[in-house]
């Protein structure tokens, strides 16, 4: 994806350009600019992960879950069904982030087969690590890697709000995608010292890089990306990214943009799933969850700092948001960082305890 100047179209393009290609030329650089930005605003939590295995003539059935599905498959083909979009088939080294509460048949086949549900047959390893079988006591035709993740409340940004079909990336060719799965598969199933840290920002690499290929091409049809597309909108969603703690109104983002109030609202909640206030708040927070995680400012600062007259109304909004208040968030960071930095040589050595029970 292409990444441009914070400050703008205004700087790239010459003057000189006629009226009509400057606003097309505008679009398309303010909707990667955003697109851009908004990555980065996105913060990924791994909830569970699991082992699959289904063979030809079986399909094993998964029930919506309220979290967003993340597949990763390592060998065979996967045929994906969700009510409402066409058949998915991909095969080794794609990534599929399935939308919360849709109902999934997945098969090794596209065939009709008998339908087993995961939930009932799924088991414990001795790691830990949840395993579905959909098998007839074989290795499976398919193996895929599952994982329920979350965006956390103030790190999506609309980008995955407005998702309402699975999202497809072939990615096997790619590095570091492969290395993470390896990794992660290898953290599950011979936990460490630092495995949660280390899996959670796996997978949000991995998540990420998907992301970013879907978001980069014009054939999306996520209404957020197409909205992006009008440049008045862009706008405002700059000045909110830029000076989060200004004192933003529904009016002042309106006129940023150049639209009327009510017809402002009204593009913006359809881009985004939410208000132009709300997107302040979320903008608000996650700028406060990087300065705790990255600085050790007082807390009263860092409310003042973005935009909130007390701490304690700060405090209340933080947890609201993240789940925990802005001590325990930075205190949880912090340990989780230590862990990371103490499992690091252990995993450098490979006469450690750990090998040692591997090779077991």
């Amino acid at each position: 994806m292409q990444i441009v100047s914070r400050h703008g179209v205004s700087g790239i393009w010459p003057i000189e350009n006629s009226q009509g290609l400057s606003g097309i030329f505008d679009g398309v650089l303010m909707d990667e600019q955003i697109v851009d930005r908004l990555l980065t605003t996105l913060d990924v939590a791994i909830e569970a992960f699991a082992i699959c295995r289904v063979d030809r003539g079986l399909k094993m059935i998964a029930r919506g879950s309220p979290e967003i599905e993340v597949h990763y498959v390592l060998s065979g083909t996967m045929f994906l069904d969700v009510p409402g979009a066409s058949r998915v088939e991909c095969g080794p080294g794609s990534l599929v982030l399935v939308p919360p509460f849709l109902r999934q048949t997945i098969g090794a086949d596209p065939a009709d087969g008998q339908e087993m549900v995961a939930i009932d047959n799924c088991s414990p390893s001795r790691s830990g690590l949840i395993r579905f079988d959909a098998t007839n006591g074989g290795e499976g035709d398919l193996h895929f890697v599952c994982g329920l993740i979350r965006a956390n409340i103030s790190g999506s940004f609309g980008l995955l709000d407005t998702v309402r079909r699975p999202i497809v990336e072939e990615l096997g060719e790619i590095p570091i995608v492969r290395l993470s799965y390896d990794l992660m598969q290898t953290e599950l199933t011979q936990p460490g010292l630092g495995s949660r840290a280390l899996t959670g920002a796996l997978m949000k690499t991995c998540v990420l890089i998907a992301l970013r290929r879907h978001f980069g091409r014009g054939d999306h049809e996520t209404s957020l990306l197409s909205t992006l597309r009008d440049p008045r909108l862009g706008k405002a969603v700059t000045a909110v990214l830029d000076k989060p703690a200004a004192r933003h109104s529904v009016a002042g983002l309106a006129s940023i943009a150049g639209m009327s109030r009510s017809a402002f609202a009204r593009e913006f909640s359809t881009a985004f799933a939410m208000s132009p206030m709300a997107f302040v708040a979320r903008t608000r927070l996650h700028h406060a969850a990087e300065l705790l995680r990255s600085t050790n400012m007082p807390i009263k600062v860092i409310a003042a700092a973005i935009g909130f007259s007390s701490r304690s109304h700060f405090s209340r909004a933080f947890r609201a948001a993240y789940g925990a208040d802005p001590s325990a968030y930075r205190r949880d960071d912090t340990d989780a960082e230590e862990e990371a930095a103490m499992a690091a040589p252990a995993r450098a050595q490979p006469g450690s305890a750990r090998a040692t029970r591997a090779a077991a």
